[in-house]
């Protein structure tokens, strides 16, 4: 790696949830900040320079889904005065779904209420906003950038009074950053939308969109027709007091691989509000036509009853098949694995199908596109291989993902593959696997633990031991 590093990607940090790596419950800062300043000395190290020019964070650095907001915007502020010596220009941060909702805070602040005070009519969003990176710094086509980035932005407001007066910034750009450097044509993204899940809407709705005149989506029209599925499930849900908690115990419940008491309870609930939606009362008639009317609606009504009631519960089968089988082992999924911590995502075809479309999305801005780094699935690896369409035919292009630092499933066989990478942008892209105990290192610790709690503690000081 040549001294001069123009970026570090790191992703799924998931700052404020209590199964971050980085995440130290007794801290009054949230943030292990001897983990912290331990991994810059480290990453200092492995790219030979002390300080790079950017800190690119491509998704799930802070985690507004379950976390709670004060939780999450405090440890997400120590993180970065962690790292303040380790970028000298700016940190620009690209969204996912746990903290999507930062890009639509940002843009209701600059398209409404700075509006609104400004006296000037207020304008619409979602918008999608792919700004370029290279050696001569960041640019926006058609849009001027002022330094330091993000000044006028509520989240600027998190760098510290050290790194606001050097006059470093933090741009916030959806979906996509493409970088130039060396021989790279990076596009980086956090990779929500090479989910099904986060593309609900355009993929559900495709015909009928279609004939409304929507007959090919790019980046804007994606996060327009996706983004209220996204904000509800990943945000809304997050920040709703005892539902919220429910949906974590039901969350778990179902990572666990099974439908434990939780998720039961929740499905007796659909079934008894449905129940009483389905249940028949006929109108009674004092005719003898109304008497026999209204027996043989009793008679009707009660085979009714049976039969919606069978129904009922074999939809809440059907439900549990369906949820289970999306988060539950497949295969060679590891056990307890969600779907996202699936180790070979790019041999799924679906998949692999969706990526490639979503890349070619890109082509008419980044014709260059030779290399993808990704997150998201929390499972790195590097150098993965897949190929897209373009005007001159095939083109190859080289996969790297960032992994993540969240340990939600304590099996060993899992923990051991779900870790966290960072990557250094340069001359090359150089992989940083960051130090990380070894399967068997997991089993030793774990053997005889039944609580989640003591697991957590186990797990985050083996891996803190490995860097301190």
């Amino acid at each position: 790696m040549s001294k001069e590093c123009l970026a570090l990607v790191f992703s799924d940090l998931h700052l404020g949830e209590e199964d971050s790596i980085l995440m130290y419950p007794d801290s009054n800062e949230g943030v292990n900040r001897h983990y912290l300043e331990a991994l810059k000395e480290f990453l200092s190290q492995s790219i030979g320079t002390e300080r790079v020019r950017y800190l690119i964070l491509a998704g799930d650095a802070l985690d507004l889904s379950l976390a709670r907001r004060r939780q999450a915007f405090l440890a997400f502020k120590t993180f970065l005065e962690g790292m303040q010596d380790l970028f000298s220009e700016a940190v620009i941060y690209l969204p996912g779904n746990h903290d999507h909702h930062l890009w639509v805070a940002l843009q209701e602040e600059a398209l409404i209420f700075q509006k609104v005070r400004a006296g000037r009519p207020v304008e619409p969003y979602y918008h999608a906003l792919c700004p370029y990176l290279d050696e001569e710094g960041i640019r926006i086509p058609g849009r001027r950038v002022s330094t330091p980035y993000g000044k006028k932005t509520f989240l600027y407001h998190l760098l510290s009074a050290e790194a606001q007066e050097d006059g470093r910034g933090i741009l916030v750009a959806y979906p996509n950053l493409y970088v130039h450097t060396g021989d790279f044509s990076i596009l980086i993204t956090h990779g929500h939308f090479f989910e099904e899940a986060w593309r609900l809407f355009t993929d559900l709705l495709k015909e009928s969109l279609a004939k409304m005149g929507l007959k090919r989506l790019n980046f804007k029209k994606l996060e327009q027709i996706n983004s209220p599925f996204i904000e509800f499930g990943w945000y809304s849900l997050g920040q709703a007091g005892e539902l919220s908690k429910l949906i974590e115990k039901l969350w778990d419940d179902l990572q666990a691989g099974g439908t434990g008491p939780i998720t039961e309870g929740v499905l007796e609930d659909l079934i008894h509000y449905l129940d009483e939606r389905l249940t028949r009362e006929p109108r009674h008639r004092k005719s003898l036509l109304g008497k026999l009317g209204a027996l043989m609606g009793h008679f009707t009504g009660t085979l009714f009853e049976v039969g919606s009631d069978a129904a009922l519960r074999f939809i809440a089968e059907i439900l549990k098949y369906t949820i289970v089988a999306q988060l539950a082992p497949k295969g060679d999924r590891h056990s307890g694995a969600p779907l996202r911590h699936f180790p070979r995502i790019l041999s799924e075809d679906r998949t692999r199908a969706r990526i490639e479309d979503y890349l070619e999305m890109a082509l008419p801005a980044f014709k260059e596109l030779n290399t993808l780094i990704f997150g998201h699935t929390h499972v790195p690896f590097e150098h993965g291989r897949i190929e897209i369409d373009t005007v001159a035919g095939r083109k190859g292009v080289t996969c790297f993902n960032t992994g993540g630092w969240v340990t939600d499933v304590y099996e060993a066989d899992h923990l051991a593959i779900s870790r966290p990478f960072v990557f250094a942008l340069g001359e090359e892209v150089k992989t940083l696997e960051i130090p990380w105990p070894s399967y068997e290192e997991f089993e030793s610790i774990l053997e005889g633990v039944e609580g989640e709690d003591q697991a957590r503690e186990l797990v985050k000081k083996l891996a803190w031991g490995k860097l301190f």
